[in-house]
């Protein structure tokens, strides 16, 4: 198991959708803080209740968060030791767009670093073998369009890989876990 943290150089523009896409659902923006009602019936949700789950927390009225995007597939892995992958992306700011600066975005990504691999190496010690499980921590600057600011956001990648597609799902489901349970530790949620 490994966190790395890095910085991406390419400049996310929010929203982005439907104009720039097809026009599905599948590659635009939808404010989720605006409307929580959405999010079961999103298509990374849709039998996914782990990625509902953290979007419904990232995106309660009561968070300091907001999701910009968000998805998970499975694909084929790497080796015949691994030959099933699970990635993850969700990309997060903070809904308060003038707290999107770098440093704090990169003091988040320090916190989350450390406590997600606490979280995880209790979850490896617990269960008695390692965890075939990477994190990737990227802030990257971000153009908010509406408010016509620049600033940064945080995308969190969660890979899983192992020999059986169920495995796989629970192993990152136990990264979800530690991403939620890191995200409460920074900003405990109320009411």
């Amino acid at each position: 198991m490994d966190i790395l943290v890095s910085e991406g150089t390419f400049l996310f523009h929010v929203p982005y959708g439907p104009s720039l896409t097809d026009g599905s659902w599948d590659a635009s923006f939808i404010d989720l803080k605006a409307n929580p009602n959405l999010i079961p019936v999103l298509p990374p949700c849709v039998g996914w209740p782990e990625t509902q789950e953290l979007l419904k927390q990232l995106n309660h009225a009561h968070s300091p968060f907001m999701t910009l995007a968000a998805d998970q597939s499975f694909a084929k892995g790497p080796d015949p030791a691994r030959p099933v992958i699970l990635t993850s992306f969700v990309t997060v700011c903070f809904a308060e767009i003038s707290h999107n600066a770098k440093h704090i975005l990169t003091d988040l990504t320090a916190f989350l670093r450390v406590h997600m691999k606490d979280l995880l190496q209790e979850i490896s010690t617990s269960l008695g073998h390692p965890l075939d499980l990477e994190v990737i921590l990227e802030i990257q600057p971000t153009h908010y369009r509406t408010q016509r600011v620049h600033g940064w956001s945080l995308t969190v990648m969660i890979i899983g890989s192992g020999q059986e597609h169920h495995a796989v799902r629970g192993l990152w489901g136990w990264g979800i876990q530690a991403l939620m349970d890191a995200l409460k530790a920074y900003a405990p949620i109320e009411g």
